[in-house]
This record gives structure tokens, C-alpha cells and sequence, in this order.
């Protein structure tokens, strides 16, 4: 096979479960297909709506949020299965990002390039090496595996709501306002309890959110990486309503409220940067089963100041 480099309009084509939601503007891969690179720059006047993937930091100035740069990193390796799954009708599917760690956030204005090489497949799964940089700096590490399924079997996932409706009362948006509304993933408190570091909280995915359409067209799912910035969404509540103070870990987990596990996450590390959160590491990501829209999820999170 020949080396390929695919900019953002043939990625549409060559991705297709992708949709809008293939926000790099470049991937390349080597002849092997166990090499790639992605290059991506929003900046301040992106007419294809990645704006939405920014937040404001310590300053005010918008940078990369946490969640999205680890999704750029899953669509940069994502590439390199694609001739080996399209004949047999699947897609990739990611069921696992671990050791990810940051080391700060790029603004929106910088040239996010991005590195995934296969180190090991396996038993159906796919295992990358990740990486991302910004003006000769490592953005993040992380490695992510991939399994795979045929959008038809994705499709037929029933929706599945709150059994007993909407549950806990609304959160004080004011907590929240470094930023967009969008890209908070918890509505409501259910429960609290400072003694035990416990927090639970509530969320709808909405059928009208903007990146229902290009998160596997057809066949919706809530983004992975989103559901992971759920649980950091509690972890910060968690730390403003216990008045902790300094970098806290947390075990979180996504269930429904039959309680079914949705995603497990092990040793989130939440630190305060000039009040405002900063994922600085996260031990592992497991995805259990998708979110659809429509989908009522709990987000359970026991946060305890980070040991010195």
C-alpha cells in the first residue's frame, strides 16, 4: 500500500462513522498502516464549528479542552485500521484509553500535531501509542485500544432513559462558566456526601446535541472521551462543594440507573488552575457499554485529596 495523506474533506469518505465530528485538519499514515500523524489547528474564526471543543483557561484565553484532545489522539490511530475492518463491514470502536497524561493545554491558535503507532493487535483489539505536541512540546501521552463492530449491530442498541424520570436538582451553572454549556456533562446533584468524599450525579444525553450527528451517523453514540469529562465534571463539584483544596484523585463510574457500568475510571487527577479544573492524568478509561441519545446516566465519583 502506498502512503496515504488525507485531508479533512476526503477523511469524510475514507471515515464515514466519523461524520462532521472529524475535526483534525490532516492525517498521514506510512505504507504499513501502523504509522500516523494528524495536524490540527481550530483558531479563533473556525468555520466548522470545533470552537465547541475549547474551554477558557486560568487567563480567560481559549485552549484545547482535555476530553477533545484525547479524541483527536483516538481519530489520529483510527485511520490505520480502516482498509482491514471496511471489507468486513466494521468500524473501530475504542474499549480502553490509560495512562494518559497532560502537561499543559494548547491555545486554540496553535498547531496541534498528533503521533499513534500500533504496538500490539491482538484477539480482535488494537493497541496505539499516543501522543500529542504543540511548538516542540508534549501536549500528552496516552495509549488507546480499539475493538470493532458493524454499525448495524451499533444501531440496534435500544435507547434507554431514566426509569424513573429526570433525577436530582439542578446544578449552579456559575460553577461552570470557563466553559460553554455544551460540553458539561453533568445536569443534576443527586447526592453528596462530604465524609465520604462521595459524589453522584445525573445526566441526559440530548438528542439535539451538536455532536449526535457526527459521532457514528445512523447509529449515534455519546463521544467516549465526553463521558470521561463527565466524571470530571462531578470530580470538580465534588471539590467545590467539599471545599478541598490542592489536586484531588477520584474513582468515578458511569452506570445507568439499573446499574449497568458504563465506563470505569481509575485515579483521575483533578487540579485547580487558577480556578478552573485541569485534568493533569488518568490511569485507565474502560467503556463498558454506549451511550445513545436520549440515554439517562449516573455519574458516581469518591474524591479524596491526592496523596503528597
Amino acid at each position: 500500500m502506498p502512503e496515504l495523506t488525507l485531508d479533512n474533506e476526503a477523511l469524510k469518505g475514507y471515515l464515514p462513522h466519523r461524520g462532521v465530528n472529524l475535526y483534525v485538519d490532516e492525517v498521514w499514515t506510512n505504507h504499513e498502516r501502523t504509522v500516523s500523524r494528524s495536524r490540527t489547528r481550530i483558531g479563533r474564526d473556525d468555520t466548522r464549528g470545533r470552537t465547541i471543543l475549547t474551554r477558557r483557561d486560568a487567563h480567560g484565553q481559549p485552549c484545547w479542552a482535555e476530553p477533545f484532545l484525547a479524541e483527536l489522539m483516538a481519530l489520529t490511530g483510527v485511520c490505520l485500521m480502516y482498509e482491514q475492518l471496511a471489507p468486513l463491514g466494521q468500524v473501530s470502536v475504542f474499549s480502553m484509553i490509560s495512562k494518559i497524561a497532560y502537561s499543559f493545554l494548547p491555545g486554540i491558535d496553535d498547531e496541534v500535531i498528533g503521533h499513534a503507532s500500533i504496538t500490539r493487535q491482538r484477539s480482535g483489539f488494537t493497541q496505539y501509542a499516543t501522543r500529542a505536541e504543540a511548538n516542540g512540546r508534549t501536549i500528552l501521552e496516552a495509549e488507546v485500544m480499539s475493538g470493532a463492530a458493524k454499525l448495524s449491530d451499533i444501531a440496534s442498541a435500544p435507547v434507554k432513559p431514566f426509569a424513573g424520570g429526570i433525577q436530582g436538582t439542578a446544578i449552579d451553572p456559575a460553577l461552570f462558566t470557563w466553559k460553554d454549556a455544551r460540553i458539561r456533562f453533568i445536569d443534576r446533584l443527586v447526592s453528596a456526601d462530604k465524609a465520604t468524599g462521595k459524589i453522584v450525579c445525573s445526566y441526559v444525553y440530548p438528542t439535539d446535541h451538536p455532536f449526535v450527528p457526527g459521532h457514528f451517523p445512523g447509529a449515534p453514540l455519546m463521544m467516549g472521551v465526553t463521558q470521561w469529562g463527565a466524571a470530571a465534571d462531578a470530580v470538580w463539584l465534588a471539590r467545590c462543594l467539599f471545599g478541598l483544596s490542592g489536586p484531588v484523585v477520584a474513582q468515578c463510574t458511569i452506570k445507568r440507573d439499573t446499574g449497568a457500568e458504563i465506563l470505569d475510571v481509575r485515579d483521575l487527577v483533578l487540579t485547580d488552575d487558577g480556578g478552573v479544573p485541569f485534568i493533569a492524568e488518568t490511569r485507565r478509561l474502560a467503556f463498558r457499554e454506549p451511550v445513545r441519545p436520549g440515554d439517562g446516566i449516573l455519574i458516581e465519583a469518591t474524591v479524596l485529596p491526592k496523596p503528597r
